[in-house]
């Protein structure tokens, strides 16, 4: 330890470190610390402002006590492709009620309003994408994320922000720690624990879509690289949004009546979803998208004139950020019809990520995840929106809970002198960048990755020659450019990081969706244009062994509901 202290910026210690201060995450350390545990909290940001969960768009999925939950669950299997892990729906359906409650009575001691009610005081429940059956609730978000930041003070968690998280520490199989770097001063730090919850987000790829450029894979990445199986990354997502401006909130806007329009003025997802048209899930969406655009019925629109003025008022109330937007462009979508695009996503709300068991549990001691690092997976391919909201707290506070239990039967970490050797090795990879004195910027290096990525024969519509080329051309970028890139402060240090954690989950992003050779959820195979319940019901994993990219499939269980033996078109 003395010779690891004279190599080390800062050294704490912990008996859970949670990564990532989303939902998932707060959720995560504040039920580790009731069991008595001293946790820390760990950000890239500021815990209640960064990530995806300031940008939750208002839509949550709870099933009530009085719900049917038999039909709830078949609604989600059947809509997730059957790619859901099913006792993780059964999970879901159970807990999400109370863990909604609790947090929002947790905001009533402090007096916010988490979930958002009518005017006789019921809560607020709509059909938003995907939804036939299943019901949203309508959520504030921001208040949401004040009233979690609070709590987690006051059961003693302890806040660390401004500090990204880039490699595992790993000892005998087992993981005992991470290593960071502080994002403003550089300064590196080391933080030794007996448990580790992994729950900053996926990787945005600092794509077109609002307030997610900070999350950039670093959890899965590094989970990648210790050992751990990550799953379903094929199924990297999409959402829409305006092509002038990033915003949120299309469940609560498609739920109150919002259209999605070709050049020809028709509602044309009735052609790919025809029992619900523009509530269709987003794996239908932004194909059913690039296939009008593809067949010349493009550019694509989103109307909105046809909602009602008290619906209106409730859009603008929920998602102030985008109405405030238009109005600053002088656009009123309420009045006229707005271009729309997708907005490539990746690992971000449902795209992939951590295999888990059902105690959140990874394939290495010690190693947890919750949230969108996780493989999310409830969820199948993307079933019904405000799932992984819902999921987050449930993962969450699952996470935590077992995480502290396994805590409190390991003995306080102790380096070796081989953690010593690596803990020298990651801080040279992490200063390496500082110390070229000439080379490529990462957001230029960021701009190559997304020309790469973004395309819709590579996103959307694809086939086995765009995906091999767009693989061959992000491991080029990985050899050939990554080693060149250049850092002058401290923040450009860990955008040289993220570089390296979005090449390498692009990679995998990429390998999984060329080694399914069917069309499923995300996955759209212009040459395998089936559904293939036959030879491809399986769960596509990843790892890195000696920093490659390995991919497998495996078959899973289906244990409440048989998918049919069959073959079948998506649309």
């Amino acid at each position: 330890m003395k010779t690891v202290k004279r190599i080390v910026n800062k050294i704490e210690t912990c008996d859970v470190l949670v990564a990532g201060g989303g939902t998932a995450g707060c959720f995560a350390a504040i039920k580790a610390a009731e069991k008595k545990q001293k946790v820390l909290l760990i950000d890239k940001g500021h815990v209640g402002r960064s990530g995806c969960s300031p940008f939750a768009a208002g839509a949550i999925n709870i099933c009530y006590p009085d719900d049917d939950k038999d039909l709830w669950f078949k609604e989600i299997v059947t809509r997730g492709e059957y790619l859901n892990d099913q006792e993780w729906v059964k999970i879901q359906l159970a807990e999400a009620y109370d863990r909604n409650i609790e947090l929002h009575n947790w905001g009533k001691e402090y007096g916010i309003k988490v979930l958002e009610t009518d005017a006789s005081g019921n809560f607020i429940r709509r059909q938003g994408r995907g939804n036939i059956h299943t019901r949203t609730n309508v959520i504030n978000a921001l208040p949401m994320m004040d009233t979690l930041r609070r709590k987690c003070r006051d059961v003693g968690v302890k806040l660390t922000e401004r500090v990204m998280l880039t490699h595992l520490v790993v000892q005998q199989e087992r993981i005992i720690g991470a290593m960071g770097l502080n994002c403003r001063t550089g300064e590196s730090h080391l933080f030794l624990a007996k448990a580790v919850v992994l729950s900053a987000g996926g990787c945005g790829f600092k794509s077109f879509f609002i307030g997610h450029r900070n999350l950039t894979g670093e959890a899965q990445y590094m989970a990648m690289r210790a050992g751990a199986h990550l799953r379903n990354l094929d199924q990297a997502m999409s959402n829409t949004t305006s092509r002038e401006i990033d915003i949120h909130g299309l469940s609560l806007m498609v739920g109150h009546g919002g259209r999605f329009l070709n050049a020809q003025g028709e509602e044309f997802m009735l052609r790919y979803d025809p029992e619900v048209g523009s509530r269709a899930r987003l794996t239908r969406v932004v194909v059913g998208m690039a296939k009008e655009v593809d067949a010349g019925r493009g550019p694509i629109y989103f109307d909105l004139t046809q909602v009602q003025p008290d619906d209106q008022k409730l859009l603008r109330h929920i998602l102030p950020e985008g109405f405030r937007a238009f109005e600053r462009l002088g656009i009123n979508p309420f009045e006229q019809k707005v271009e729309w695009i997708p907005a490539f996503e990746g690992t971000l709300a449902h795209g992939g990520g951590m295999h888990m068991d059902l105690t959140c549990a990874s394939n290495i001691p010690g190693l947890y995840s919750a949230g969108d690092t996780s493989c999310t997976p409830e969820h199948g391919t993307w079933s019904i929106t405000g799932l992984n909201l819902s999921f987050c707290f449930v993962s969450g506070a699952r996470a935590g809970n077992y995480a502290a239990e396994f805590a409190k039967e390991q003995d306080e970490p102790k380096l070796s002198g081989e953690n010593e050797q690596s803990i020298r090795a990651d801080i040279a990879e992490l200063s390496a960048p500082a110390k070229r004195n000439s080379g490529i910027k990462p957001d230029q290096l960021n701009y190559e990755l997304l020309e790469i990525l973004v395309p819709y024969r590579v996103a959307y519509l694809r086939d086995e020659a765009s995906l091999q080329e767009a693989l061959a051309k992000i491991r080029t970028l990985s050899e050939e450019k990554l080693p060149q890139v250049l850092a002058k402060s401290p923040h450009e240090l860990v955008k040289a990081f993220e570089m390296q954690s979005m090449l390498a989950i692009a990679e995998a992003i990429v390998a999984s969706a060329l080694y399914r050779r069917e069309s499923r959820g995300f996955v759209y195979r212009q040459d395998y244009p089936m559904t293939d319940n036959i030879d491809w019901l399986k769960w596509v994993m990843v790892t890195m062994e000696d920093e490659k990219i390995k991919v497998w499939a495996e078959d899973f269980a289906t244990p409440y509901l048989t998918p049919p033996s069959e073959k079948y078109p998506i649309f």
